[in-house]
């Protein structure tokens, strides 16, 4: 494989450095000019013949060209100092230019069959990415054995309802709602799996369920991970506000996610992704109609509880970039 050239410099060879008046030399020659006005006037009057009025327009004419010379002494430091800045601008976009034209060379310089192995093994690893984040949020173990990753299952068909399968009409309990919101902390964990079961056969809970699985995954597509936020805890009072319509600044504290790297990830993804954005938007609806339901009854532990799963976490960080807690 051949070796890139260098990209051909973009600065104008007859540019050079940028010249001009600095405002050192501009102060030092408006003292010299004044210095001579001064000097001129002092010669040329008489203090002992001259009235004041003769006197006054002896200054005035002595001092006046000290006054026009100064003040485009002055003009001509100004222009200096934007031509020195305007050529160390110039030189930076050169360099950023270079530095885009040997990134391009070098991509050039890839063999087609090289590129197509990189393109794979990004599609393999994002393919990888979702299947191990589908149903819980937390970030793989560098020390798990490659054999785990065998018994991940199909996140479509983890959790099917079957044709025949009966709908559960009765309101679920609150410990499998906090539970199912959390989702299974891992493969070993039987109650969360129990309750995702049951929160996905309970038709008021399911679509929220969906939604918040969908908004979990494309979070961790973007490294965002529930466990690694660390929210100010609001008070059950705000919850139970939130969960009575109130808005604004009555419920500003549970927008506490601070991170700001996670928030501008997630808003940039809502930009620039209609399909995430609606969803997002359908999620925060749903967890809205969820936890106004459960707040009717459940008492402050259980709020707590509920707020410091990960769906809670999403629903506080989509909230927070979409105006929820602000407006």
């Amino acid at each position: 494989m051949s070796v890139p050239r260098p990209a051909p410099s973009l600065a104008s060879p007859d540019r050079g450095k940028a010249h001009g008046l600095t405002p050192r030399i501009a102060r030092v020659l408006s003292v010299a000019v004044w210095g001579a006005a001064a000097a001129g006037f002092l010669l040329m009057a008489d203090f002992a013949t001259m009235d004041a009025l003769t006197l006054a327009a002896l200054a005035l004419a002595s001092f006046m060209p000290a006054i026009f010379v100064s003040f485009g002494l002055l003009v001509a430091a100004a222009v200096g100092a934007l031509s020195r800045e305007a050529h160390h601008l110039q030189g930076a976009v050169d360099e950023l230019r270079r530095a885009v034209l040997q990134r391009e060379a070098e991509a050039a310089a890839l063999s087609p069959l090289a590129q197509s192995r990189l393109e794979e093994l990004r599609s393999a690893q994002e393919e990888t990415d979702t299947r191990l984040t589908m149903f819980f949020s937390q970030r793989s173990r560098a020390s798990a054995a490659p054999k785990d990753a065998t018994v991940i299952h199909d996140p479509q068909t983890t959790f099917p309802l079957e044709e025949d399968a009966t709908l559960n009409d009765a309101p679920l309990p609150p410990a499998d709602l906090i539970r199912a919101l959390n989702f299974p902390e891992n493969e070993g964990d039987s109650k969360g799996f129990d309750s995702l079961q049951l929160a996905l056969m309970t038709p008021p809970v399911a679509p929220l369920i969906r939604t918040a699985q969908d908004v979990l995954t494309r979070l961790a597509q973007e490294g965002i991970y529930m466990d690694d936020l660390r929210p100010d805890r609001a008070r059950p009072e705000f919850w139970r506000a939130f969960a009575q319509g109130k808005r604004g600044a009555m419920i500003a504290p549970l927008g506490g996610i601070r991170d700001r790297s996670c928030l501008a990830i997630t808003s940039a993804r809502m930009r620039a992704d209609p399909e995430f954005r609606a969803n997002a938007h359908l999620f925060l609806r749903e967890f809205d109609r969820v936890f106004s339901a459960f707040a009717q009854d459940a008492d402050d532990s259980q709020i707590t509880a509920l707020a410091d799963t990960r769906s809670a976490r999403a629903f506080m960080l989509v909230g927070r970039v979409s105006g929820v807690f602000s407006r």
